[in-house]
Formats: C-alpha cells, sequence, structure tokens
C-alpha cells in the first residue's frame, strides 16, 4: 500500500513537472484565416468594450464617429478582405467612398505614422497588401514571413475617440498605448 501510494505520488509529481517545464501553449491554436463577406475592426483594451474602427478624412480612428466633430469626411465603414488587400466601404448615410479606397499602414517609416486609408492624400510610402488574420487578430505579414503587431492607438482631445497608429519596430512608442485590432463579422 505504500509502495503503491508512493509511485502514485511521483507520477503526479513527474505529470506536474512535464506541463510545468514545457513551453506555454494558447488553448486551442490559433489558426491563420481570412474573414468572410463584411466585417468590422475593433480594438479591445483601451476602454472597457470594444471600440469600433471609423473613418475620419482618411485616417483611422476608434470610437464613434458621431463623436468627431473635426472632420469633414467622417463615416462608420465596413470592410471586405480580398488578395491581402482590406476594402472600406461607408455605411453612414450620405458618406459615399471611392470603391477602391484601402486600409493602409507605412511600415517601413522610421517614425510613428497614422493608419489610413487610400484616397488624395495617400502617403507614397503607404502599403495596402499583406494584411493576414490569426484566428480575429489582424497583423501585417513582411515580404520576408515575419508577422507584425505594430498597432497603438492614442488619445484625442474628444471623451473615447483614439487615433490608430503603426509603430515600427525600434521607434519609441511613448505617448501611445499598444492596440489589439479585430475583426467581428457584421450581420
Amino acid at each position: 500500500m505504500k509502495t503503491t501510494l508512493l509511485a502514485s505520488a511521483a507520477s503526479a509529481l513527474a505529470a506536474v513537472t512535464a506541463v510545468t517545464a514545457s513551453p506555454l501553449h494558447p488553448i486551442g491554436d490559433l489558426v491563420k484565416r481570412s474573414p468572410d463577406g463584411n466585417f468590422s475592426l475593433y480594438d479591445y483594451g483601451i476602454a472597457s468594450r470594444a471600440v469600433k474602427l471609423f473613418y475620419a478624412d482618411g485616417l483611422a480612428y476608434f470610437g464613434t464617429p458621431s463623436d468627431w466633430t473635426y472632420g469633414s469626411v467622417v463615416a462608420d465603414v465596413t470592410f471586405t478582405f480580398s488578395d491581402s488587400e482590406i476594402s472600406t466601404e461607408a455605411l453612414t448615410a450620405g458618406v459615399t467612398l471611392p470603391a477602391d479606397t484601402l486600409l493602409y499602414i507605412r511600415p517601413d517609416a522610421d517614425a510613428v505614422t497614422a493608419v489610413g486609408f487610400t484616397g488624395d492624400d495617400t502617403p507614397s510610402d503607404a502599403v495596402t497588401d499583406g494584411w493576414i488574420w490569426y484566428g480575429a487578430w489582424l497583423m501585417y505579414e513582411e515580404a520576408s514571413g515575419t508577422l507584425l503587431d505594430s498597432f497603438y492607438v492614442q488619445e484625442t482631445n474628444v471623451t473615447g475617440v483614439w487615433q490608430l497608429y503603426w509603430v515600427p519596430s525600434g521607434v519609441s512608442s511613448s505617448g501611445y498605448t499598444a492596440g489589439t485590432v479585430r475583426d467581428i463579422t457584421d450581420t
């Protein structure tokens, strides 16, 4: 009986040691995927609830579009994904965006840069392709295959509205808060 008890304790200790010595893995592996149909982008972590992304004069913001009174073109938007690009369409009545409006970042800049949408004032170094999802989280895939998740947000002077930025590796993110951008399928 004593030998059986010791063997059981040793077996349990070995199991605990094996678990704690191995690398941690998330519950369920994340799966690379592409969203189907229309979806919205949200940030989780800047507020007590998920905050939806909207369009304002070619730049990306999180919050409620009607709270942002500084732009001439402000719209709630929906997205579609195809060929590693994210197309944008306005949902706000009376606002029409060009059919080829794409979400962009500037991954090769040596500074913090605003995330935006293509249009008349698109920066020459804007990149519109290379978007990829792991689970519901949006990332950028470099040509080398490296995945980057360098989204940051900064509070604006409007309560409940944050501007979305891209902070390249090695650039100071002081004054910005790390963002987590993910999608939710629209119904």
